[in-house]
């Protein structure tokens, strides 16, 4: 087995809007979440069910009072910039 270190950088946004690719595929409904940074060692995840696209995903998070600055793909693992 290869340990690997999977923690994200000091400078990872602190909220994100993820697409989960893998899941989309079996629960297209369940594709994504929001990942909060709540302490420099918590992490809280916010679930987006229902929604299907990024615009739908951000929209849901910013009415339940989050303001996600960035989103990233499972497969892709690096935040891009919402605009």
């Amino acid at each position: 087995m290869r340990i690997i270190d999977a923690t994200p950088p000091k400078n990872f946004p602190g909220q994100v809007i993820v697409l989960d690719n893998d899941l989309a595929e079996r629960q297209p409904n369940k594709a994504f979440y929001l990942r909060v940074q709540v302490s420099e060692t918590k992490v809280t995840i916010v679930p987006l069910d229902g929604e299907v696209t990024l615009p739908g995903a951000r929209n849901a998070a910013v009415r339940s009072g989050y303001h996600p600055t960035h989103w990233l793909e499972t497969r892709i693992g690096y935040p891009a910039r919402l605009d």
